[in-house]
């Protein structure tokens, strides 16, 4: 069963991932390894050869992961507020943080998601690494939408 976490960048994703006891597979990371993308200013992930190279039971992370054949997708959520910090904090440019504020409050990536496959939504704002871990675990296990 393939099972993607993903959301806006800033929401948690790769925070989340390392604090889950199960191996997960960076989506970014698996796409440079296996050369499956294309570098230009940023590097762009071929996202239908990552989904063709993944392995066919597995967990991975990334704001595209949904964009790939899952079985099950948790997306993470925060408050646009919150979010416009995080990605400041991070050097992100003015245009970059406009244009991430904008999806999430827009639902871009969770509406993308709900036409691919089952979602659960995770507003991660106002909770711990541990709580967000506790409520995938949980999520998974009854696969909940």
């Amino acid at each position: 069963m393939r099972i993607g976490i993903t959301g806006t960048p800033g929401t948690g994703k790769t925070t989340i991932a390392e604090a889950l006891d199960r191996s997960v597979i960076s989506l970014k990371d698996f796409a440079r390894g296996h050369s499956l993308g294309e570098e230009n200013d940023i590097f762009e992930v071929d996202v239908e050869k990552v989904d063709q190279n993944l392995p066919e039971d597995c967990w991975v992370e990334g704001h595209l992961a949904h964009k790939i054949n899952l079985d099950y997708c948790i997306v993470l959520r925060t408050r646009p507020d919150v979010l416009e910090e995080r990605l400041s904090e991070r050097g992100y440019s003015e245009e970059k943080i406009r244009e991430n504020v904008e999806a999430e409050k827009m639902d871009l990536i969770l509406s993308e998601a709900f036409e691919r496959t089952t979602v659960y939504e995770i507003d991660t704002t106002e909770k711990s690494v541990e709580e967000v871990v506790d409520e995938i675990n949980e999520a998974v296990k009854n696969k909940e939408s």
